[in-house]
């Protein structure tokens, strides 16, 4: 296991709450909920089986629920799916419709929901990206984005396969995908490695503050300094066909410096390659933007999109030009595009659109970076920095006077505030993530991050 600290498994009890936004009113976790707990971890591995002990039984909006009268403000969003709220009735309405045509499997062939998806994601897409390929999972779309760099590359040369990536950075769990990522825990198992993939340092501190991305020179420096040190390593740079990189590393909502990616986008203009920005996390109003790459001030070539783009069901997308796409009779897929998922996605963009969730995201920056800038000034010793834009934050949990993550008390925290009516994600990084709903209210919201600034003084009082 990646950490040693277990949530407890013994229900116990807690303090009962009651307020508009939370209710616990059982034993954590709830007594009755084990036996099915329990037949989880019987029968599958225990990577699904390191999250808080909590039974969901439906979800609303930024709300969810067990079957015991329980009540939790969710700050996940399912880790980033439901921009636009659980059970959102408008995407409801969509799949009821479609289930009792019934439709439910059209493998691809024409399907009146494809074809206006796809329609409303070119639209959305920015000018030149006029096409879209519709897939099921956002490991998925970066392999695909990987094929497309490589082969839109050997179009000028049969050696022009190299792809640039980033120290720290995850693009999904499949075998390009996991080989494209920044840690070696994610490629370690594969063996043969490929050798025209090349990572550069993540370019951000974890550890300092957002100021450092403002910094265009310096970040233009940075990235001069990483490409000739990839060169010095033996590393023809004609041969590079791509790059990919996320608008924020996840684990600690990092953005990268804007100059850094502008001197990037510059070199690979110069090396006739494709930019991808892999907005999995990010796309679909999460940063305060509808794509986190729009903060660099560049243009990309392709864009993965998964997660919120369809707001509940599995669904993914990549958007290119129709000279990037239109080069591969290959590029189908048995689920991509699926009736429910696109059902579900269509309804989904229009409430983003409708209901102004782009900007109400960037709105909400305000709330969350005052709460969590109080909990900085709170415990210094402990918040190394905040990071973040949009509903994309994350606080960087230090031990005192170190450099060194840790893991276990951020674990504590979020258990602790499980017990107090809050629901959080569980990065197993030392960072305390946030991303709720952008339907969250605003009292909503500063309750839970009230919430999460309590618990983190309990278990540091306790430690």
């Amino acid at each position: 296991m990646e950490t040693e600290y277990l949530f407890h498994r013994e229900p116990k009890q807690v303090e009962q709450i009651h307020t508009k936004n939370r209710t616990i009113c059982t034993k954590i976790p709830v007594p009755q909920s084990m036996e099915i707990i329990e037949r989880s971890i019987k029968n599958e591995p225990w990577s699904m089986n390191n999250q808080l002990y909590a039974v969901w039984d439906h979800a609303v909006d930024y709300s969810i629920y067990d079957k015991w009268g329980n009540k939790w403000i969710d700050m996940s969003s399912g880790i980033f799916v439901t921009n636009a709220g659980h059970g959102n009735p408008d995407m409801i309405e969509a799949l009821e419709k479609m289930i009792r045509k019934p439709m439910m499997n059209s493998y691809y062939y024409y399907l009146e929901e494809r074809s206006l998806l796809t329609e409303q994601l070119v639209k959305m897409a920015p000018a030149g990206m006029d096409k879209a390929f519709l897939l099921t999972t956002g490991a998925e779309t970066t392999e695909c984005a990987l094929k497309l760099c490589r082969l839109h590359g050997i179009k000028q040369n049969p050696k022009k396969l190299g792809m640039i990536a980033f120290g720290g950075a995850f693009h999904g769990k499949t075998l390009g995908a996991q080989t494209m990522a920044g840690k070696e825990s994610s490629w370690k198992w594969i063996g043969n490695l490929d050798p025209c993939i090349y990572h550069l340092p993540c370019p951000t501190d974890a550890f300092e503050d957002m100021s450092q991305i403002y910094d265009e020179e310096k970040g233009r420096l940075l990235f001069k300094k990483d490409i000739q040190e990839l060169e010095k390593a033996g590393v023809d740079l004609d041969m590079i066909a791509g790059a990919i990189f996320e608008p924020y590393q996840g684990w600690a909502a990092l953005f990268y410096p804007i100059g850094y990616i502008k001197a990037l986008r510059e070199f690979l203009n110069e090396k006739k390659a494709l930019l991808v920005s892999d907005e999995v996390q990010a796309g679909f109003g999460r940063t305060g933007k509808l794509f986190g790459y729009e903060y660099y001030n560049v243009n990309v070539d392709i864009i993965c999109c998964g997660k919120a783009v369809s707001g509940a069901l599995p669904l993914s997308a990549v958007l290119s030009s129709a000279e990037i796409l239109d080069v591969d009779g290959s590029l189908n897929s048995t689920h991509g595009g699926s009736p429910l998922p696109c059902a579900s996605a269509l309804a989904n963009l229009k409430y983003i659109e409708e209901h102004h969730l782009v900007e109400e995201a960037k709105r909400k920056e305000g709330i969350l970076l005052e709460k969590l800038n109080q909990m900085k000034a709170r415990f210094p010793d402990r918040v190394k920095a905040i990071h973040g834009m949009g509903m994309a934050f994350a606080a960087v949990i230090v031990k005192p006077g170190t450099k060194e993550l840790d893991i276990e008390l951020v674990d504590r925290v979020i258990e602790r505030a499980f017990e107090k009516g809050v629901m959080s994600i569980r990065t197993m990084t030392g960072t305390i993530k946030v991303g709720p709903p952008l339907t969250i209210t605003d009292d909503a919201l500063i309750e839970a991050l009230d919430v999460l600034i309590e618990a983190l003084g309990e278990v540091i009082k306790e430690s």
